[in-house]
């Protein structure tokens, strides 16, 4: 992503930091705490130099774990019963670009460096040989094919709607073929 406004925790966030419900992998965890709503997308990269650092920001921001400030309305007392109801579209709609976003790159580098991190978010170490294989393809046809297998392992393994969190998010960034 290349848009540079300011991030900030959604309530989703600020419950993992907590909690840790959704078993956020150290350096995704490391992300989302540095979001502090003072800091540009640019700063982030320049905070964390991981090379994995700019697909992180992409992800906690596509999981619904932070947003761009302004983006959403913050939740009062008076309608605190709504905000259950305005998490999910967060949470799934990341890959499409909306008001004040820029739209994902499209490319196999951006589309390989968001399998490989998701599968981690996912699968923890036991992604390692998927990741290796991703990074492996030379052609868009080959990389195509090897997501669709891991799609396929991921929804064995961790289930449907991370399957198709997944799959939304490469189908964003894959070129056509």
């Amino acid at each position: 992503m290349s848009a540079d406004g300011i991030y900030q925790k959604t309530e989703k966030g600020r419950s993992e930091i907590v909690t840790r419900a959704n078993r956020l992998g150290l350096r995704e965890r490391a992300v989302l705490i540095m979001v502090d709503d003072k800091t540009s997308h640019s700063g982030l990269l320049a905070k964390n130099t991981h090379p994995s650092t700019g697909t992180i920001i992409d992800t906690l921001l596509a999981q619904g774990f932070i947003e761009l400030a302004g983006a959403n309305v913050n939740v009062t007392a008076s309608n605190a019963q709504s905000a259950p109801q305005a998490a999910p579209p967060i949470a799934t709609a990341a890959p499409v670009a909306s008001a004040g976003e820029a739209p994902v790159e499209i490319s196999m580098q951006s589309a390989s460096r968001f399998a490989c991190q998701t599968l981690l978010t996912y699968l923890g170490p036991g992604a390692d040989d998927l990741t290796a294989l991703v990074e492996k393809c030379k052609t868009i046809e080959e990389l195509t094919a090897r997501l669709e297998k891991c799609r396929d392992v991921l929804q064995g393994v961790a289930g449907k709607k991370k399957s198709d969190d997944f799959w939304t998010g490469v189908s964003a960034r894959l070129p056509a073929a």
